[in-house]
């Protein structure tokens, strides 16, 4: 009797281990998209949140990595880090003073310690924007990311009415622990 008992427990453990290899593939699994990269967070600076002074674009490859408003010496400022690519140094720096003099802006002749500063003519001290620009070290030939910018910008605001990606700070690049 026992014998048959455990032959039977057997059997029914061994059918039900071959069900569950028969529908596992069709229980409890995603269907497949084909899509298998996430969605990644607009510009932060074609989004239209927080733009750059005198409506500025940066007419080279990109990426925002932080933004936001810090006081300095008093003075409320927005300081926006970014990295560039596919280009050096000195053509980063070229391309972001031509970016901001085609808007209006003045370049100093005496920028130091900054790489570039730049103002519109008749503006106030506080509408002055600094230039820093870094190349990174030990980069080989065909590195994407070549380098690192920073503006020293006037203080940005959103509209009220601005769109609902401006309160997303993987969208603005705007992180709460930096202020």
């Amino acid at each position: 009797m026992m014998g048959k008992a455990r032959r039977i427990g057997a059997l029914a453990g061994i059918g039900l281990v071959i069900a569950v290899l028969l529908l596992s593939h069709r229980i409890g699994r995603a269907d497949p998209t084909g899509d298998y990269r996430p969605d990644l967070p607009p510009d932060a600076l074609a989004t239209g949140c927080f733009p750059l002074p005198g409506g500025v674009t940066l007419d080279f490859g990109y990426q925002i990595r932080r933004d936001g408003d810090v006081e300095v010496d008093g003075e409320l400022r927005r300081r926006l880090f970014g990295q560039y690519d596919e280009i050096d140094e000195s053509e980063a720096l070229e391309v972001i003073v031509a970016d901001f003099v085609e808007a209006g802006f003045v370049a100093s002749r005496r920028p130091a310690p900054y790489d570039a500063v730049l103002r519109k003519p008749g503006a106030g001290r506080a509408d002055v924007v600094r230039v820093s620009v870094e190349q990174l070290s030990g980069i080989e030939e065909d590195t994407l990311v070549r380098g690192t910018f920073e503006l020293d910008l006037p203080v940005a605001k959103a509209s009220p009415d601005a769109p609902a990606v401006c309160s997303d700070p993987r969208a603005t690049k705007r992180w709460d622990d930096e202020e």
